[in-house]
């Protein structure tokens, strides 16, 4: 059975955001390859997310920190593509309702500082950065 990435990313998504979020689908540039949706809090922040999901990973990114975190699975079982984008969501959503920390670290050959989301959930530490990221595997 083949299974559609795109209903998939639509449904959890809309499962796992509530009233206090904007999801919106948004138009990929590959023609039914990557699927795409914004989040964005209407709880005051101006904190938003992109999600984008393929076959073979699902994504998040957030764009006003330009970090993100992106897990794999090349599997054909449909809920573990599942878990791993709700649990993705789930901690994202703790970030848009402003509870994670940001850390600002030091860059090795220049001045400037990048930032580093970390989320807890569940007991699990979720690390958000531009070049890495630390996504907890069960």
């Amino acid at each position: 059975m083949t299974i559609d990435i795109q209903t998939m990313l639509y449904r959890i998504t809309a499962q796992t955001f509530d009233q206090n979020f904007i999801v919106k689908p948004e138009d990929s540039l590959d023609d039914g390859y990557l699927h795409v949706v914004r989040v964005k809090s209407t709880l005051g922040t101006e904190r938003a997310a992109i999600f984008r999901a393929t076959y073979e990973w699902v994504d998040v990114w957030i764009p006003e920190l330009r970090v993100g975190a992106t897990m794999f699975d090349y599997g054909d079982v449909q809920e573990d593509k599942e878990d791993d984008l709700r649990r993705l969501c789930i901690a994202t959503r703790v970030y848009l309702e402003g509870g994670a920390h940001v850390e600002q670290r030091k860059r090795m050959f220049r001045k400037d500082l990048i930032p580093l989301v970390i989320i807890d959930v569940d007991g699990l530490e979720w690390r958000l950065g531009r070049n890495h990221c630390v996504v907890p595997y069960l």
